[in-house]
């Protein structure tokens, strides 16, 4: 995976950003792809896609909510300074000449309609501007998530109806025909989070095979009910409505006779771990395919800790499976008990939920409004389908957290592949493709300042532009960037199905017409086997990447002064290579320390003196990053070591070498330096008075802790004898007779209360014959003159009350 940043050279990424406007939430693109409509706060712009930087040539437009809707906003509790403005939430295209726009216009939502010639907001005749009522299509406040789609004049819209946000809807309005909406007694819906909509044209000729009808789905994540645990399960869904419905006649009128739902349950393999929590979704129908080759990409997360609280999943749902899970059986509510369970009983035809098609125009049902109550009896409580749509996730991510996807369809040299573009919830985004089931990340670019969300993203493949939006700005990111790889081997390891090595350069690949002179490219999306691809003939020789221009010499020039601690900087185009540092073509040892990021620290040393070269190394293919020539300075006031004086030798006698046995350790200088001109004699004094003043302390306060204890062992009648007192007899709390204790005696006010409550309860057996005795004289004198007796042949204990013992009844 590659990585840059948004100032690199190799890579162009634009960003338009205008002091004062925030939440650059709404994205339209015009047919044509040269213009660029975006939502944010009370503004609307026209952005120019050719020139994407600010400028004269974008047009914008104001559009404010008005000072009343912002006083009785600030007066129902919200925060004048943040809610009580208006968020353009929805921007789509009308018609060939207006566009449709609704906003939250200080949590009374309202719709407009903007002339796209001159870019401004139709107005009545007396010059108040064309406003409509926004519930049901835009949502009250701009934290809340909505979603709407426009069908052939017709909105669509997954939002919420009310102030307090807690009626949530899937509403179609338009002039011409009925306005539906799902039944909020029925709880169809609970609790949404709405993150999409598309529209498939799955109709075909009246009478042809199948003759189905268009359908608009919804994608959400709502509280599954059906799930019957102590905490709210959130489960992701699908639901789908037809476009040709109209209601009921009788059951369900102005009601919605074909919304269904199912799960969408993106889970791991090995353990069934869920993401459940669904953050986007893409629906990709190839071009020049049907609908039947659509492919549902979702952005899952977790709402347990278990996958990471930054973990995220990215699964895909083939229409064949969405097929299968609408066609299969229903799960039925008890209204009564609000308990889930799978409706194996019969189905009533035509088959509930289901579009008018062929079959029931031969049944001569032509309209829903023609449905038999039986059917929509049905539906009313069986909207809620049996089967989840189950996929394990291409792409896995333990701490990092997707929030935006977009897919393209790309055809390579050697077949076709969907690229996927991730927008991260810190501001990054990843160019990633979909391989045999498996997801390669390609590259990963930093779009927007850390902490700031990749809120938006949207797909031109024709003109090869992906632009991103977070609250600050929006970002204009070319899709591909081939001239990124400057060399055979680092165009094959990417595995982009946008470029291929034509001999000299990575260079795009050309359409499918125009692939004649393209059949020595280079380019293998599944293998990236560049041995075989990047010969001798087809290769090229690797180039430096140098953080100086390309005229300077070979390797940087680096002059360390002595002492002194530096690094040098390796970055690696792929976070798939081994980096590995070589110093004089030899590869560094123990004593060199790495960064994390890939840095070499060097401390200015002799030993340090030499070249470093920085090589990226993955599946076989070696490249020089980086090449770095060190010098090291003189250290400044050295104090030369006096000489050694040497006795005469004989003058045929051969003079020995002086060898010097010191090592610099640190960037202090030699041990042997250090030590002739420091003395810690003091210090080391010091730290002995502080050390045994602290031990005193300490004994002293074990001492004062435990004197009690010392006080007991140093007691007279205990000092050189080896006896202990005997243990004191325990004083009964409970007399075995049932008779009471003198109230005197404090100890027994507990017991007191337990003896009314049961002892008392409990009649005394005396003996026929028996002297009869007062209370009184029924209690012994003294309680020492009371104790039990156990016999070795009947273990129940007895009592003695002075001469007489009687058995226990406790």
């Amino acid at each position: 995976m590659g990585t840059a940043s948004p100032g690199a050279s190799e890579r162009t990424v634009l960003r338009f950003e205008v002091p004062g406007i925030a939440n650059y939430t709404a994205l339209l693109l015009s047919p044509d792809g040269a213009t660029l409509y975006v939502g944010a706060r009370e503004t609307l712009f026209a952005l120019e896609t050719r020139h994407f930087v600010p400028g004269p040539q974008h047009r914008s437009l104001q559009w404010t909510a008005d000072e009343e809707k912002k006083r009785q906003c600030a007066f129902k509790g919200k925060d004048p300074q943040r809610d009580c403005h208006n968020y353009i939430k929805m921007l789509l295209q009308l018609n060939s000449t207006h566009l449709y726009t609704c906003g939250t216009c200080a949590f009374s939502p309202a719709c407009a309609y903007v002339n796209m010639q001159n870019f401004s907001l139709e107005q009545e005749p007396s010059g108040k501007l064309l406003l409509e009522d926004g519930k049901g299509r835009c949502p009250f406040d701009p934290e809340y998530k909505s979603t709407a789609i426009m069908v052939d004049g017709e909105l669509y819209a997954g939002t919420v109806t009310n102030f307090q946000g807690n009626e949530p809807t899937i509403y179609r309005s338009q002039e011409s025909r009925i306005s539906l909406k799902t039944e909020n007694s029925l709880n169809w819906l609970q609790d949404p989070v709405f993150v999409g909509s598309a529209y498939l044209r799955e109709s075909q000729l009246p009478g042809g095979p199948g003759g189905d009808d268009d359908k608009v789905y919804f994608f959400f994540s709502e509280t599954g009910k059906e799930f019957d645990y102590f905490a709210n399960t959130i489960v992701s869904r699908i639901a789908r409505v037809c476009k040709g419905d109209l209601g009921g006649e009788r059951v369900l009128q102005r009601r919605w006779t074909t919304f269904l739902k199912a799960q969408l349950l993106c889970s791991r393999p090995e353990d069934g771990f869920p993401f459940n929590v669904l953050q986007d979704m893409f629906v990709l129908t190839p071009q020049g395919q049907g609908w039947e080759s659509t492919v549902f990409y979702g952005v899952f997360t977790s709402q347990w800790n278990k996958g990471g609280p930054g973990s995220s999943a990215v699964c895909a749902f083939p229409m064949q499976e969405v097929q299968r899970a609408f066609g299969g059986l229903y799960k039925e509510v008890n209204r009564e008990t609000q308990q889930w369970y799978t409706d194996t009983g019969p189905v009533p035809e035509p088959r509930p939920g289901a579009c008018i098609n062929s079959r029931t125009r031969q049944m001569k049902i032509n309209s829903s409004l023609q449905m038999p109550d039986r059917v929509l009896n049905f539906v009313k409580d069986h909207f809620l389908m049996n089967s989840p749509l189950r996929s394990a996730p291409l792409l896995l991510q333990s701490r990092l957290r997707y929030q935006q996807l977009s897919v393209d369809h790309v055809e390579g040299l050697h077949g076709t592949y969907h690229v996927l573009f991730l927008g991260t919830d810190d501001g990054r985004l990843h160019k990633a493709v979909s391989v045999s089931g498996k997801v390669h990340i390609i590259e990963e670019l930093r779009l927007f300042p850390a902490g700031e969300p990749v809120l938006k993203l949207l797909l031109d493949p024709h003109q090869g532009w992906l632009y991103a939006a977070s609250y600050s700005a929006l970002a204009q990111v070319p899709i591909s960037n081939c001239s990124l790889y400057r060399s055979c081997g680092e165009c094959v390891l990417a595995r982009d199905p946008y470029c291929a090595w034509n001999g000299s350069a990575c260079r795009s690949v050309p359409p499918s017409p125009q692939r004649a002179h393209a059949q020595h490219w280079a380019q293998d999306i599944e293998g990236a086997n560049t041995e075989e691809l990047c010969r001798l003939g087809n290769g090229s020789m690797p180039v430096p990447r140098r953080l100086l221009p390309t005229d300077a010499a070979p390797c940087q020039s680096v002059q360390l002064p002595a002492n002194a601690v530096r690094s040098l900087p390796c970055q690696l185009l792929s976070n798939l290579a081994s980096r590995h540092w070589l110093h004089n073509g030899t590869r560094i040892d123990a004593s060199h320390l790495v960064l994390p990021d890939g840095a070499l620290v060097l401390v200015g040393s002799p030993e340090r003196v030499g070249t470093y070269e920085c090589w990226s190394l993955e599946e076989g293919f070696r490249k020089l990053m980086a090449s770095y020539c060190v010098e090291v300075e003189a250290a400044p006031n050295v104090r030369p070591r006096p000489p050694v004086p040497v006795p005469p030798a004989h003058p045929d006698a051969a003079v020995p070498p002086l060898i010097s046995t010191s090592r610099s350790t640190s960037a202090g200088g030699s041990v042997a330096a250090r030590l002739d001109d420091n003395s810690y004699w003091t210090e080391f004094l010091v730290m002995c008075v502080l050390f045994g003043a602290a031990v005193v302390v300490l004994t002293l306060f074990l001492l004062h802790r435990h004197r009690d204890g010392m006080k007991a062992l140093l007691e007279p009648g205990e000092r050189g004898t080896g006896h202990t007192k005997p243990p004191r007899k325990a004083v009964e709390s409970l007399p075995l007779n049932g008779s009471n204790l003198p109230s005197a005696a404090p100890e027994h006010k507990g017991y007191q209360a337990l003896h009314d409550n049961h002892i008392a309860s409990t009649p005394v057996h005396e003996p026929p014959g028996a002297p009869a005795f007062s209370g009184s004289e029924k209690r012994p004198l003294n309680l020492c003159d009371s104790f039990v007796e156990v016999s070795p042949t009947c273990q129940r204990p007895r009592v003695r009350l002075g001469s007489e013992i009687r058995d226990s009844v406790v």
